[in-house]
């Protein structure tokens, strides 16, 4: 006798296991890692200077164009020189009269010493006329010593520019009556190569820092645009401030780069990379990994198709990875170590719990 078929006795449908948490993951790995330091920092000139004339007068002439380079000792404007000059030759003058004046004073003496020698003439004549000699002598020297004068103030008509260097904006033209307390002077120069780069490093990283200033040559300087990154110049750490700041807490530092293509300017901010050491065969993930919890810090690994929670010791973190501590025994890792070639999450740790099944979406090197 047939049965007749009945949903009842339909055997039950076998439930599907939930899906896995969709998570994206990388390889860690082991590699040689330079310790960095990034910060903002801005550029100065080794040299800036404000041309300023030394004497006042009539600014006759400027020898310069608004942005050029120029040289240590090229000519950069000139004042009207006229009255200096008739000073000049006067002192000149002056000096030829009592050279004459000198000279035929000794013919005197010379004349008078022979007849004092004689008992033709008193010696008191002869000693009178020493001194006339000895007079117009110290005379000379007093009127050399203004000449000298004459020719320095002369050369003040000549503005130079002190430093190599790029001038800035002209601040006065031709024809103006200048003074030497013009706050604004004639022109500014400024040092554009090398240039220095100032930046500060937290007390945190003083350590480093300090062992960045004792290598050899100093240590490597990064300077790279702030807005599309692109590097604009490498130099050395030159020197650190010789106290750290109690209100930022952070210690002032300066770099020093050759700037031979003049792609950093006076004033400028820039992004500064330090590189003040190297971790050799360090274990590497990327900073998105390291996740923080009450315990400290810990990264999710899948191992098996789950996810574990593994607690790790972050050695040094930058933006972009991070080193984390490995296990001291030589190729073996503990159940809760971080190994090189293991999974770790980057992307889906929101929805993770311990032993929860994930879905790997994509797998990488870190």
């Amino acid at each position: 006798m047939t049965v007749p078929w009945s949903p009842r006795l339909q055997a039950a449908p076998t439930p599907k296991p939930p899906p896995g948490v969709p998570v994206r993951v990388v390889l860690a790995e082991q590699q040689d890692v330079p310790q960095e330091l990034q910060v903002v920092g801005h550029v100065q000139s080794l040299h800036q200077v404000v041309v300023r004339p030394q004497i006042e007068g009539m600014l006759t002439e400027v020898r310069f164009t608004e942005g050029q380079r120029v040289s240590k000792g090229q000519v950069l404007a000139r004042l009207d020189d006229r009255s200096l000059r008739a000073q000049l030759a006067q002192a000149e003058a002056e000096l030829s009269r009592l050279h004459a004046q000198l000279q035929l004073a000794r013919s005197d003496l010379k004349r008078y010493e022979g007849l004092a020698a004689q008992a033709a003439v008193p010696v008191q004549q002869r000693d009178q006329q020493a001194a006339v000699v000895a007079q117009l002598q110290s005379q000379i020297q007093a009127q050399e010593a203004a000449l000298t004068a004459a020719r320095v103030q002369l050369s003040y008509t000549v503005i130079t520019s002190p430093v190599e260097g790029r001038v800035g904006l002209r601040a006065v033209d031709a024809g103006n009556f200048v003074r030497p307390g013009d706050a604004e002077g004639l022109v500014t120069v400024v040092q554009t190569q090398p240039m220095a780069i100032v930046f500060s490093a937290p007390q945190t990283r003083l350590a480093d820092v300090r062992a960045a200033l004792k290598t050899g040559g100093g240590a490597v300087v990064r300077v790279t645009d702030q807005e599309r990154g692109l590097e604009l110049a490498q130099g050395r750490l030159l020197t650190a401030d010789n106290h750290v700041d109690a209100g930022s807490g952070s210690l002032r530092l300066k770099a020093q780069v050759p700037n031979t293509a003049e792609t950093l300017w006076p004033g400028q901010f820039v992004a500064v990379t330090l590189v003040t050491g190297q971790l050799p065969q360090a274990l590497v993930v990327p900073s998105a990994a390291v996740q923080r919890g009450l315990r400290g810090s810990f990264v999710w690994r899948v191992s098996q198709g789950k996810a574990q929670m593994v607690p790790v010791t972050v050695r040094w973190q930058n933006d972009e990875r991070a080193v984390l501590a490995v296990d001291t025994q030589a190729g073996e890792k503990s159940g809760s170590a971080i190994g090189p070639g293991d999974q770790i999450v980057i992307d889906g740790q929101s929805r993770l719990k311990p032993a929860t099944a994930v879905r790997v979406l994509d797998a990488g090197k870190a």
